[in-house]
């Protein structure tokens, strides 16, 4: 798991985790807003007490390769995953302060139906924070395939039941698309 806390005195500050599932096969990641403020220490605490105070998202491997994109390009990459539940935007991007980028900026926004309640947490990142998410988002995505390639080999437990030639035989698409066409031919 990989953590983030920032506290600030406008008690206004959030934490943000990311953990991969292999269960899953995503990274999840979860907020929680700060609670409180020491001045004399200079500390926060998180603590998830009510609904409004934590969210988290499932994001899938395609997403995480848009975090890693959008940090190895410095541009944006934000999603929208929705239900009858639970709507979820977020949002990854440089950080711009007095129009210098000082790092990147993550931001999840959620409308929970059921609870009836709406969730904002944004948090920044240095770019030194920046290379350890990209780090860790790589590392969950070697996890990723690592298992995708095991279970293709090994039909997931450890034996080998198809070979790859009849694996791609079965899960390649009809030729017969009546669009005329040959496999090779299929659009990406």
């Amino acid at each position: 798991m990989l953590q983030f806390y920032k506290p600030n005195p406008k008690n206004s500050g959030s934490a943000c985790s990311f953990s991969y599932s292999k269960k899953d096969k995503a990274v999840w990641v979860n907020f929680v807003k700060q609670a409180t403020w020491n001045d004399q220490t200079k500390t926060g605490t998180f603590k998830s007490s009510g609904p409004d105070k934590k969210a988290n998202s499932k994001f899938n491997i395609t997403e995480v390769a848009g975090v890693v994109r959008a940090i190895e390009q410095n541009s944006e990459f934000g999603n929208f995953h929705g239900n009858k539940e639970r709507n979820t935007t977020f949002k990854f991007c440089p950080y711009l302060r007095d129009g210098k980028q000082v790092g990147y900026s993550f931001s999840l926004n959620q409308n929970d139906s059921q609870a009836n309640v709406k969730k904002s947490f944004i948090i920044g990142f240095t770019f030194e924070e920046g290379r350890m998410l990209k780090e860790y988002a790589l590392a969950a995505m070697r996890n990723y395939f690592d298992a995708v390639i095991d279970e293709s080999n090994y039909g997931g437990n450890g034996q080998n039941t198809k070979s790859n030639e009849e694996k791609v035989e079965n899960t390649a698409p009809s030729t017969n698309n009546n669009q005329g066409g040959n496999v090779g031919d299929i659009p990406w």
